[in-house]
């Protein structure tokens, strides 16, 4: 056998040494991180009694100020699953630890991460004191951090960020308008008065934001302000079109003379077809003869919608649909296809009854 020459077997057994090394110190760390887990977790265990009794009133904040730093991740765990008083108690812990403050110092962190993770734990905190700060992020250079602070507001609960979440739709570094919308859905019926005022000037991003938001909180006071604007020719199209869906989630009959005009008269058809629809939930049957006119559209979404919302309105509206249906001209499939589908329906309706 072919001896290796001496400085290849030294390059060997040192890369083979190297090797091993590599291989227990990485088993050393894993073994470590286990241990400093079940460390954790044992910890957890024994501290979560404490903020029970914290809850019950039998602790102070004071008396846990020397707690280790775990009691902050149980509390932070606890914090989503709690409401009012006892959300509470747990915020002023946090503050009175120094949790909110030292997340505030990480604000303006270089480090994009510390920045994002900061804000991420100041809304998981609650607190309001650090809005404006927040508010700041919200023009951040990154795309990450700009996100957080927007979450971070919406589960702070300040009201007084509306304005700010919704004008980041429309600055030079937008948030994406879906986070924006959590986040203001975040903030919960509170946030209503000023997306009532949001929706009557600013930026279209920022009011159409507004008007799908009072649609789906199913705000009564906004039903004249979304029909003044969908009334509004010269407002921007997709700010008539969150007006449109808004009052047909909202299901405000008075709007129905405004949805017609719209289904009839708009030029957009879009518009023309969301307008529809909302007649089509709101069932009013007034809309018919507005809706049967609609069925003479040239685009197909509008005859559509207009087919499907007649549909919905028994018995006037599928009554049109019959005679719309044996007549000639392009409303007729379209109806017939309505109520095809409407008596498709029935049997599965009734099956799923009994």
């Amino acid at each position: 056998m072919t001896a290796l020459p001496g400085p290849v077997l030294i390059t060997s057994t040192a890369v083979t040494g190297l090797v091993v090394l590599l291989l227990l110190s990485v088993g050393g760390a894993h073994l470590a991180r286990r241990r400093r887990e079940r460390r954790d977790l044992a910890r957890r265990a024994e501290l979560t009694p404490l903020v029970y009794t914290l809850l019950d009133g039998e602790q102070t904040a004071a008396s846990l100020a020397d707690a280790p730093a775990v009691l902050d991740e149980v509390v932070l765990h606890l914090l989503p699953q709690l409401r009012g008083n006892d959300r509470q108690v747990l915020r002023d812990l946090l503050l009175a630890r120094g949790v909110v403050d030292r997340a505030a110092e990480q604000l303006s962190a270089r480090a994009p991460w510390r920045r994002g993770r900061a804000a991420m734990l100041l809304g998981a905190t609650g607190s309001t004191r650090y809005t404006p700060d927040l508010v700041t992020l919200l023009e951040d250079r990154s795309s990450d951090v700009r996100s957080a602070a927007t979450r971070a507001l919406g589960k702070a609960g300040d009201v007084a960020a509306v304005p700010y979440l919704l004008a980041s739709l429309g600055s030079a570094r937008p948030v994406p308008s879906g986070i924006v919308g959590m986040a203001l859905l975040d903030l919960g019926t509170a946030a209503l008065p000023a997306l009532r005022s949001a929706l009557e000037s600013g930026a279209a991003p920022a009011r159409a934001t507004a008007a799908s938001l009072l649609g789906l909180h199913g705000d009564l006071p906004a039903v004249a302000a979304l029909t003044t604007t969908l009334d509004d020719a010269g407002a921007p199209t997709e700010v008539r079109l969150a007006a449109a869906g808004a009052l047909g989630r909202i299901g405000a009959p008075q709007a129905a003379d405004a949805l017609a005009r719209a289904t009839v008269l708009a030029v957009d058809p879009a518009l023309r077809a969301t307008a529809a629809e909302a007649l089509g939930r709101i069932g009013d049957p007034d809309s018919v003869p507005a809706l049967a006119a609609g069925m003479t559209a040239a685009d197909l979404r509008v005859r559509t919608a207009c087919a499907d919302a007649l549909a919905s309105i028994v018995p006037e509206g599928r009554a049109r649909l019959g005679l719309l249906g044996a007549s000639a001209g392009p409303a007729a499939p379209v109806a017939r296809a309505a109520l095809d589908a409407v008596s498709a329906d029935s049997p599965r309706a009734l099956a799923g009854a009994r």
